[in-house]
């Protein structure tokens, strides 16, 4: 059911490459759109750390989304509970508004299901 659900995201148009990493940028679980199979949110480590003292630096809270946006496309991490984040990879051009959406609806059934 968790494969599903993380596997949806991939039927969304424009969406390469979906995962759920933990806080140091483990994949726990992958799911690809393509053939293209040599991306992977291994290295995120450090980016989710800054995200995560970004926000307690400006008293925000725990934050929620991050978006990566640039000319060939977009990456975007939902945070789960547990400092599990869900990453998605998109081409260019991805429908942004659908995703958050789509992230917003799914994370608290995938979050249930780790």
């Amino acid at each position: 059911m968790l494969q599903r659900l993380l596997a949806s995201f991939c039927q969304i148009p424009g969406v390469q490459f979906a995962a759920i990493i933990d806080n140091i940028g483990n994949e726990l679980m992958q799911t690809y759109s393509t053939n293209r199979q040599d991306v992977s949110f291994m290295d995120f480590g450090g980016l989710l750390q800054t995200l995560d003292m970004s926000s307690k630096l400006f008293d925000m809270g725990d934050a929620n989304q991050c978006w990566i946006e640039s000319e060939n496309g977009s990456i975007l991490l939902c945070a789960l509970p547990d400092r599990k984040y869900i990453g998605i990879l998109t081409s260019e051009n991805p429908n942004l508004g659908r995703l958050s959406y789509e992230l917003n609806t799914k994370k608290e059934a995938i979050a249930q299901l780790i």
